[in-house]
């Protein structure tokens, strides 16, 4: 009996030293860790006279390096940026199917982090967002 006592003892000791071995390490960051999504080559679906800009800023942790922007509404991709290296920041025109104020939805891929990450706005028609004293900057979730 004593020694199944101790056996119990020895497990729950182990267990519990194992356990706080694992609590020590650094929590994993989703940004540091690579994805393996391969560019998604996005191409504009729609284009009419409606236009909105924004001057963009893609702050997105660990993602320093340039990478792809667009805005979809639905499945319709409705503008991809251009990136300004000298500055860091996106110009996007956004030209929407209809003439009504649409949810849009950004994606943003990172090549060097393989992710792509998104963001939600309103699109209004001749809305012009950020500036580059004060760009536009989306709050972004990791999509994959």
């Amino acid at each position: 009996m004593k020694t199944y006592k101790f056996s119990v003892v020895l497990c729950a000791v182990l267990l519990l030293a194992a356990g706080c071995k694992d609590s020590d390490k650094e929590p994993v960051n989703p940004y540091v860790i690579p994805g393996n999504t391969p560019d998604p080559q996005w191409q504009v679906t729609v284009d009419n006279d409606m236009t909105s800009s924004m001057t963009v800023i893609a702050d997105i942790p660990f993602a320093k390096s340039a990478g792809t922007l667009a805005a979809f509404i639905g499945y319709d991709c409705c503008g991809i940026a251009e990136y300004n290296d000298e500055v860091g920041l996106y110009w996007l025109y956004i030209s929407p199917a209809d003439d009504a104020n649409d949810n849009v939805q950004l994606k943003f891929y990172s090549p060097k982090l393989k992710r792509i990450f998104v963001s939600s706005l309103t699109f209004r028609n001749d809305e012009h967002l950020g500036s580059v004293s004060a760009p536009y900057t989306p709050a972004w979730k990791v999509a994959n």
